[in-house]
C-alpha cells in the first residue's frame, strides 16, 4: 500500500474537495513530534487507533501549564506504565501527546463534559484503558453512558478501523442517515458473530466520529494490511452502503472508480 499513498493521497483529496497540499501540510506537522512519539512507543501497545473523535481537552502539560485544546483525538497509546492520548490540535495545527493522567476535563461535540477521562474512553468510545483483572475485585464504577456491555466495546475495538473508513465515504455525498447506520451496524454483526450487543448503542458511538480526510487515510491503509478476507468483507459492505438510497452519486462514482484502480495496481483483485 505504501507504494500508492501518494495516488490514494491524491484520490482522497481530489473526489472529497479538499486541498491536498493542506492534508500535505498536516502530515507534515506530525514530523517535529516523530521523535518524542517514537519514544513512547518503544515499549508501546497501542489501545486504539481511526478514532477521530473532537473533543475539547483540559490538561496539565509537561511543563505544568493548563492547556484548553480543541483536538481530534486519534490514537490511544500505553507506553510502560502510562497511557497516552495521540490528538491533532485545531488550534495550532500540530500533533500532541497528552498524557491520560494529566486530564482535567474533556468535553465532547455536544457539550456534555467528562470529569474522569477513563469514563469518556471506555464507555464513550469503546476503548479498553486497562487489562480486565481475573477477579471481581477491581473498583466498580457507576457510568452514564449505554455503552456498558463488554462485548459491544470489543466489536468497536476489532471494527473500529472500518467503521471511520465507512463512515467518511457515507458522508462523501453530503450527510448520513439512518440506513447508512443499519449498514454498518449489519457489517459489525457479519464481521464479529461471536459478539452480541444492541444496534442502538452502536449507533450511539457512530454518531460521535466525523472522520476528516487524515483519518480516514490512515484508518484505510490500516485495512488494507488485514487479512484478505476482512478487506472484501469491507469493501462489500462500503459499496452496499453507497448504493443503500439507491443512488451512486456523480462524485462517488469518480472516487470508487479511481480507488478500486489503485487497489487493483496494488494487488488486490476487485470482484463483485
Amino acid at each position: 500500500m505504501m507504494s500508492t499513498s501518494a495516488q490514494l493521497l491524491e484520490t482522497i483529496a481530489r473526489f472529497t474537495g479538499e486541498d491536498v497540499t493542506a492534508f500535505r501540510q498536516s502530515l507534515d506537522a506530525s514530523k517535529p513530534k516523530a521523535q518524542e512519539v517514537a519514544h513512547h512507543l518503544q515499549s508501546r501497545h497501542i489501545l486504539a487507533t481511526g478514532i477521530s473523535v473532537a473533543a475539547e481537552i483540559e490538561y496539565t502539560s509537561l511543563s505544568g501549564n493548563h492547556q484548553d485544546r480543541h483536538v481530534i483525538i486519534r490514537r490511544v497509546i500505553k507506553s510502560g506504565k502510562e497511557i497516552f492520548i495521540d490528538a491533532f490540535c485545531e488550534e495550532i495545527k500540530a500533533p500532541r501527546l497528552i498524557k491520560l493522567s494529566s486530564i482535567s476535563k474533556i468535553t465532547d461535540q455536544t457539550g456534555k463534559v467528562y470529569s474522569n477521562p477513563v469514563d469518556f474512553f471506555e464507555n464513550e468510545l469503546g476503548v479498553q484503558l486497562q487489562e480486565k483483572k481475573p477477579t471481581s475485585t477491581a473498583p466498580q464504577y457507576q457510568f452514564s453512558s449505554s455503552m456498558t456491555n463488554g462485548e459491544m466495546k470489543t466489536a468497536i475495538d476489532r471494527t473500529r478501523n472500518e467503521l471511520t473508513a465507512l463512515l467518511f465515504v457515507a458522508a462523501m455525498d453530503g450527510h448520513k442517515d439512518r440506513i447508512e447506520y443499519d449498514k454498518m451496524a449489519q457489517y459489525v454483526h457479519k464481521r464479529c458473530p461471536d459478539l452480541t450487543f444492541n444496534d442502538a448503542d452502536l449507533v450511539h458511538y457512530l454518531t460521535m466520529i466525523n472522520p476528516d480526510t487524515q483519518s480516514f487515510y490512515l484508518s484505510l491503509e490500516r485495512i488494507l494490511g488485514m487479512d484478505g478476507w476482512i478487506v472484501k468483507m469491507f469493501l462489500e459492505a462500503l459499496m452496499e452502503m453507497i448504493m443503500s438510497d439507491g443512488e451512486v452519486h456523480e462524485k462517488e462514482k469518480l472516487f470508487l472508480a479511481e480507488f478500486f484502480r489503485i487497489l487493483e495496481e496494488e494487488g488486490f483483485k476487485i470482484e463483485f
